[in-house]
């Protein structure tokens, strides 16, 4: 068991274990006579119920098959497989056809749906449905049956054409609903319209976003744009100063006018110098005309800030101040038209919203529209339909082929032996737990495997029960027995024997016992409990100790009462007892007659003892007794040895062959 087990569970489990293997032992000792019993018992079970059946108001059976085909299944919904079945077997179907009411039967025959007709579907085909009546007779059996085939296929055709009429004015009671919820669905997309300004609210919506999307990215494409134009712009201011620029530009004219008139005169100079010298008046002339547009041109240049940007300074600042100016006017434009894009990007996202609100109900009460225009459109088709349907409703279930002849039932059939066993198997079931817990209650030891099943004592083994025929097995067994007491490993210096009832005396084993100690080196002693009245005690060649009358290696305590021992005579035995064990070095305390139950003597001497010896008389000595030795046992905290006499012969040979090996 496992160590992680209580003590007590460990104990609960033992005394299960215990219980069962009794339990399959007592079964096993009886298995002859519960075969016996259960072959009785079905042979006569047998008997009895095929001539039950041979008897019986069924025993013929006749069977037609029923086809069933719905017309229109498709426009209107069938019955299908459940819903027939269930028709086929209506309690007012059964009232109907229960005593002989609309059914030609032979005169004197009763017939009752419930235990005469069985109604079953087959798999392949599943629309094919198999009638089975039966009867006392070949005839009956078929008039039933196809009495039961007519009464069915009228009763599915009135249900049939019940269930077509009421689907109609169904149909049409789920017509009118539909047309009201399709006008409440139009009148609500109506209202969504009015409120958004389209019927597309989903469609509208999805060009919308896409539109939305197309203008956030113009938008932002134009936010680049305005940052690389401001950029630009503001590199051409910081490279230049605006007054200076726009005073040379403003004078430019005027000094390319000096300028030029001043490269005339250095032209003509040039050519007078050829010519004339520089005192010349002629070329003096022209120097003082150049100095006077060359003084204007400095006065100029000052005026303007003092540096001379020269033609190509002046070309560069003209380029630059057109840039400029073409950078203002270009950023101005995307300015302008960012703000108008913007503007329309927010009237489409407040639009978007708008429709974003509406558009989940539109689309779901645009869904809803077309399928109720569909189902109106479906049923519409199906209620023109139905009068043809109601004209084929009785066509629905027919009659494949009437029966024609009826089939015996053997009164040996295997439904009437399997109950026959049945019944037989659970009366013999019942009896062999009857027997168990009898046995159990009031049953008898059988053998050392069963003490060994306790698992709480060392079984030394058994001894046969009939000791002249078999002398040598009995000699064999009892120095098996003597062997295993003297190699047990538990005290063996003061040793309770508990003869209980059904166990006899066996004084060869006390013999054996004997020599077994002797051999083995040890003094045995042999004192028994007798009583004071009896003549069980010698007269002569003894002496007495305290209480005790001595005799060689045997002794006899005698005592009053068997049922108790006064406090004197339990002091003298334990003085007794003392003495005893200073001389021999084994001491067998044995008892006049078995254990009884009740009173304080076997615990008194348990208290005594180190080791009790329980010795069982194989189917004398009843479970109960043996429970109260071993509970007396345990309770003084005692460990146990078994002994079972009177055991068959065979069951001691196989017990000395598995010694052996």
């Amino acid at each position: 068991m496992s160590e992680e087990l209580t003590a007590e569970e460990q104990e609960r489990l033992r005394k299960v274990a215990v219980v069962g293997k009794v339990s399959l032992g007592i079964v096993l000792k009886w298995l002859w006579l519960f075969a016996l019993l259960f072959a009785v018992l079905f042979a006569g079970l047998t008997w009895r119920v095929v001539q039950r059946a041979a008897q019986s108001p069924q025993r013929y059976s006749a069977e037609t098959r029923l086809m069933y085909m719905p017309h229109g299944e498709g426009k209107v919904p069938g019955m299908g497989d459940k819903q027939l079945y269930r028709i086929l077997e209506r309690r007012s179907l059964k009232k109907k056809t229960g005593e002989n009411e609309g059914l030609p039967l032979p005169p004197g025959e009763k017939s009752r749906l419930a235990t005469d007709l069985e109604i079953r579907q087959d798999t392949r085909p599943s629309n094919v449905y198999t009638l089975k009546a039966m009867s006392g007779s070949r005839e009956a059996a078929v008039r039933k049956v196809n009495a039961y085939a007519d009464v069915l296929i009228a009763e599915y055709g009135e249900r049939r054409m019940m269930e077509i009429s009421r689907w109609g004015g169904a149909a049409e009671v789920r017509k009118a609903a539909m047309r009201t919820e399709l006008g409440e669905v139009e009148r609500e997309l109506a209202d969504i319209k009015t409120r958004v300004g389209t019927d597309a609210p989903v469609e509208t919506l999805a060009s919308l976003m896409s539109m939305i999307g197309e203008e956030r990215r113009n938008l932002m494409l134009l936010d680049v744009e305005i940052a690389t134009t401001e950029k630009v712009r503001k590199t051409l201011e910081s490279g230049q100063d605006d007054e200076t620029t726009a005073a040379i530009l403003a004078k430019g004219p005027e000094l390319r006018k000096l300028r030029n008139g001043i490269e005339a005169l250095d032209s003509e100079i040039a050519k007078l110098r050829q010519v004339y010298t520089d005192l010349n008046p002629r070329v003096l002339g022209k120097l003082e005309d150049r100095n006077e547009l060359e003084k204007k041109y400095r006065a100029i240049v000052e005026e303007c800030g003092g540096v001379d940007p020269g033609d190509g300074g002046m070309e560069a600042m003209a380029r630059t101040q057109t840039s400029l100016l073409d950078a203002t006017s270009r950023l101005d434009a995307l300015h302008e038209q960012r703000g108008l894009l913007q503007d329309t990007l927010e009237r489409n996202e407040v639009r978007a919203r708008q429709l974003q609100a509406v558009a989940p109900q539109a689309a779901v009460l645009a869904a809803r529209k077309l399928e109720l225009e569909r189902s109106l459109v479906d049923l519409e088709e199906q209620l023109g339909s139905l009068g043809d349907l109601q004209e084929g409703a009785r066509k629905d279930l027919i009659q494949i082929e009437r029966a024609a002849d009826a089939a015996e039932q053997s009164p040996f059939r295997r439904e009437n032996l399997l109950l026959a066993a049945a019944l037989a198997g659970l009366a013999t079931g019942g009896l062999a737990l009857l027997t168990v817990l009898l046995g159990l209650h009031f049953g008898r030891i059988r053998g050392a495997g069963e003490l060994a099943a306790h698992g709480d004592m060392l079984v030394l083994g058994s001894l046969p029960r009939r000791w002249r025929p078999r002398r040598r097995l009995a000699k064999e067994a009892t120095e098996v027995v003597a062997n295993h007491f003297v190699q047990a490993d538990v005290p063996k210096g003061i040793v309770l024997v508990c003869r209980l009832r059904g166990a006899k005396p066996q004084p060869e084993f006390v013999e054996a016992l004997d020599w077994a100690l002797s051999m083995a080196g040890r003094k045995p002693f042999i004192l028994t409990m007798v009583p004071q009245e009896g003549n069980a005690i010698p007269q002569e060649g003894t002496e007495t100790m305290l209480n005790t009358v001595r005799q060689g290696p045997r002794g006899w305590f005698p005592v009053v009462n068997r049922y108790s021992l006064a406090p004197t005579e339990l002091q003298m035995l334990k003085a007794d007892l003392v003495a005893l064990r200073e001389e021999f070095d084994c001491v067998f305390v044995s008892m006049h007659d078995g254990l009884r139950h009740g009173g304080d003597f076997t615990a008194q001497l348990l208290e005594v003892c180190e080791t009790a010896l329980l010795v069982v008389g194989a189917n004398r000595t009843r479970r109960a007794e043996l429970g109260y030795a071993r509970r007396l046992a345990k309770e003084a905290g005692k460990p146990m040895l078994g002994l079972v006499t009177g055991v068959r012969g065979g069951v001691v040979r196989k017990e000395l062959e598995e010694s052996r090996w």
